[in-house]
């Protein structure tokens, strides 16, 4: 499978990442892929428990990597993986233009579009300030707002973890599914098909929804209904990345979620290059 897992973070340019970039090269040779990307955080209003900012300098950023950019596409037998430079932005109304300038100005493979934030809080440090309500509630809005931030970021290649609030809701059963937000998400995957905007199956929340809320590994998979809903409504667009921040994150749980995907007729990834769709041949 030409696969590339283009959502990863690295030491230093995410605060909460460890791993650094031959360390994720190293595992993406160890794990055949076809290519893998950096999208660090780029998130202006948000900031980790100790202060520290969601955002690295995009300048010093495109000259520590640009240059050893690879692409997948270009790839031929006997290469290394591919190699591509993005972002991941952290979408909020209050930052739009920032987020506007920042892909404007510098010349990233992709941008990813995510909603790390909600009612201006963090859903892992000020649970209590978000889960107010029935969860069919607290998703229809934050469906909702991903939505707005698709809308917004037309420019945005890959809308992220649509589940990412599920892995810090209090209640013990906080997967997402369909039935919570069906409005919602019907509205979202317009919008991304409009755009042309990659639904990411984000294999973190697989991952966060085993560890924190024991889940079995078949159980933490994304939703069956989301997924055929957005096919229905005329998706195509599948990105699967493991979102990792740590070297032991790489690919974890992902060949099983890659066997669950190929049950539901998943059986193409696209990514970008360059701004530019690509899928495998």
């Amino acid at each position: 499978m030409r696969l590339v897992d283009a959502h990863n973070h690295l030491g230093y340019w995410s605060p909460d990442g460890t791993q650094s970039v031959g360390e994720l090269l190293l595992e993406a040779e160890k794990r055949g892929l076809h290519g893998v990307g950096i999208s660090d955080h780029y998130d202006p209003d948000c900031e980790m428990s100790d202060g520290s900012p969601w955002t690295f300098d995009p300048k010093a950023y495109m000259e520590a990597f640009y240059s050893k950019r690879r692409m997948p596409s270009k790839r031929q037998e006997g290469d290394p993986p591919g190699f591509l430079v993005g972002i991941e932005l952290g979408w909020m109304p209050e930052v739009s233009d920032v987020l506007h300038n920042i892909v404007r100005e510098y010349p990233f493979d992709f941008s990813i579009v995510s909603l790390h934030y909600f009612r201006s809080y963090d859903p892992f440090t000020h649970a209590e300030h978000i889960y107010t309500s029935k969860l069919h509630k607290v998703y229809t809005e934050v469906i909702h707002a991903i939505a707005d931030s698709a809308q917004d970021m037309k420019e945005a290649n890959i809308v992220a973890h649509f589940d990412f609030f599920s892995r810090y809701a209090p209640q013990r059963d906080s997967k997402m599914h369909y039935e919570h937000a069906p409005e919602a998400f019907d509205r979202l995957f317009k919008i991304m098909m409009e755009n042309n905007q990659a639904l990411e199956i984000n294999v973190g929340t697989v991952n966060s929804l085993m560890k924190r809320k024991d889940y079995a590994l078949k159980d933490a998979m994304p939703d069956e209904k989301i997924l055929d809903r957005y096919i229905e409504l005329g998706g195509d667009l599948f990105t699967i990345c493991s979102d990792a921040h740590h070297v032991e994150q790489n690919g974890l749980h992902m060949n099983e979620t890659l066997q669950y995907l190929e049950s539901l007729g998943i059986t193409e990834f696209v990514w970008f290059e360059e701004r530019e769709l690509k899928r495998p041949l």
